[in-house]
Order: structure tokens, then C-alpha cells, then sequence
């Protein structure tokens, strides 16, 4: 990766992948073999607290697993615009087809897949979510596809966005800060004037509970993870923290610990793990001693995860 001025990074070639998984999280992108390969290449820009990408590249497939996912990794929602070529976006069991001039709206704390079927150029905007109301991230239940070029918004945001990669080397840091502000308002705008399908309808502690549980699932390595650190990456207090969980069977605590042990148990009987040590698949899910683990492990479950992995071992033989 190599920078064009302050603000604006260009990567291609063998920087292009992971060069994406820097700007994107632990994406997986695959190439189609049997084609006479073009260089991919990535164009970024700062604005202000977004970030305006360009990807121009040969068809390919991009793999978007939360449960790799760090704590470090931009927690920003996606604006995909599609400049030219043809796409398919996958997830929560709804496919949207993308061919020029169309865009969709989606949150990467839900995985999903797009699949680029031709040579694509496509602008994705990240903008960060702290920006966006319970409500409105509420409405991201499913991927957002936006009307057409003929609706004036979508129109609007589309020509900013190809407006601000284009002349990104010719903006200053306090212009395109103001570039970016202005995004921010008008992609609110877009997701607040789609009305929500009834069967993706959340309360606004719904929506917290959702994103609660999709950060706990991300990050279960991590020992330290607590009620402080969620409610600082969720930007609200440990109050309202806590009333998401109200009306649950556990605690925001015991949900952690139940996560840990349930994510042990599925690493456990999976059969791609069975060369994976106890005690690296314990530090994997959060716990600091493999003795604690299994003493928690029996306690839960009343087996050992030794006895565990003995009876997995013995079916896959």
C-alpha cells in the first residue's frame, strides 16, 4: 500500500488482499481461476470518521465470518455502490442481486457473502456506528437495498460518494471531514425513509441485545471481556447495559460465561478440532487455565472435556 497525498491510500497487486483486511476485518476473498487475471485495485480515503473505498477487480468472492473477527477491527455499517458489473449479497437468509447503479445498506456484525460474478467497480463507504440511533441500526436487521438512481437521496449520496474518491487528492483534512459529516446525515436519512419489515422489527434494547451478543461471540478470547469494556464499545451506559438483559434467564455476566462454555463444547465435538488441544481450545474461548475450564466444563455439562473429545475421536475413527 502506498499513499497518494495525507488522506488517500492506494493498494493493488499482492497489497490488495491484505490491504482489504486491514480496512474491512478478517474478510476471505477468493478469486475465480481459468481467467486471465487485471490487477485489483483498492482506492481509500479518509473522511473524517468514515472511510470511502474503491475496489476495481476481476470477479471474486468475499467471505465475511464474525466469528474471526477482533477487537480492533473497524465496527462501522457498509454502503455498497455499485458502479458497474454484476453481484449477489447474502446474509440473514436474504440475497439481494447488484448490477450498476444499485446499492445496498448492511451491517458486517452479521456475516455474509458477495459474491462478484463479473469485473466490478464498487464504492463502499464505512460509516461508524456509533453515528447511528438503536433504532435505526434496528432497521439493518437484513441487508437494505436502496432505490434506484431515479430516487433523488439515493441519487444525491451516489453522486457524493463518486464525487469525494474522485476528487479526494484535491480535499484538505477540514473538507473532507465535512464530506464525511454529510454523508453521515444522509445515510441516516436513507435507512430512516425504509420502512422496516415487520418480521425484523426490534425495540431499541432489542437492537442493543442483538449487537451485545454478536460483540460477546466476536471476542469470547478474550479473559478480560466485562460489563465496562462491552458498554464502552457499545457507547452507552452499564445501566442500560444491563436492562438488555432484563427479563432473561441470566445475567449479562452469566451470559459471557454460559458463551464460553457453549463455544468450548461446539470447538469440542467439532471434527475439524480434533487435533486441536484442550488447552488451546479453553485460552480459545476465554479462560485462562485449562484446569479451571474443565472443572467449569464438568460442572455444566458432567462430563470432562477429556471425556468429551475421547467419545468425538472415537465416532470419527
Amino acid at each position: 500500500m502506498h499513499a497518494a497525498a495525507h488522506h488517500v491510500s492506494v493498494a493493488d497487486g499482492e497489497a490488495f488482499l491484505s490491504t482489504s483486511r486491514l480496512l474491512f476485518g478478517p474478510i476471505t476473498q477468493r478469486f475465480s481461476r481459468g481467467t486471465v487475471p487485471s490487477i485489483p485495485q483498492l482506492v481509500s480515503v479518509n473522511l473524517g470518521a468514515c472511510r470511502l473505498s474503491e475496489i476495481k477487480a476481476n470477479s471474486h468472492l468475499v467471505v465475511n465470518d464474525r466469528l474471526f473477527w477482533r477487537s480492533f477491527d473497524p465496527d462501522a455499517i457498509k454502503i455498497l455502490m455499485q458502479l458497474s458489473g454484476r453481484s449477489r449479497f447474502e446474509q440473514q437468509q436474504v440475497a439481494v442481486d447488484l448490477g450498476p447503479q444499485s446499492a445496498i445498506i448492511y451491517d458486517p456484525v452479521r456475516s455474509y457473502s458477495l459474491q462478484n460474478l463479473s469485473d466490478v467497480d464498487q464504492l463502499i463507504l464505512q460509516v461508524p456506528r456509533s453515528t447511528f440511533g438503536d433504532d435505526t441500526l434496528a432497521r439493518l436487521s437484513a441487508p437494505l437495498p436502496l432505490p434506484g438512481k431515479d430516487d433523488s437521496l439515493t441519487h444525491i449520496v451516489s453522486g457524493l460518494m463518486q464525487m469525494a474518491i474522485g476528487e479526494a487528492h484535491k480535499l484538505d483534512e477540514a473538507g473532507s471531514r465535512r464530506v464525511g459529516e454529510s454523508l453521515i446525515q444522509l445515510v441516516n436519512g436513507l435507512i430512516q425513509a425504509k420502512p422496516m419489515a415487520p418480521e425484523f422489527r426490534r425495540s431499541p434494547l432489542e437492537a442493543l441485545r442483538e449487537r451485545i451478543v454478536a460483540y460477546i461471540d466476536a471476542n469470547l478470547a478474550r479473559g478480560s471481556l466485562s460489563a465496562e469494556d462491552i458498554a464502552r464499545h457499545m457507547g452507552c451506559s452499564r445501566r442500560y447495559l444491563h436492562r438488555a438483559f432484563e427479563g432473561e434467564c441470566a445475567t449479562l455476566e452469566r451470559f459471557v460465561w454460559d458463551r464460553q462454555l457453549e463455544r468450548s463444547k461446539e470447538e469440542l465435538l467439532s471434527p475439524a478440532r480434533t487435533s486441536t488441544s484442550i488447552s488451546e481450545i479453553a485460552f480459545a474461548c476465554g479462560f485462562n487455565s485449562s484446569a479451571h475450564f474443565s472443572r467449569a466444563f464438568k460442572s455444566r455439562y458432567d462430563v470432562a472435556p477429556r471425556e468429551l473429545r475421547e467419545r468425538v475421536r472415537a465416532v470419527v475413527h
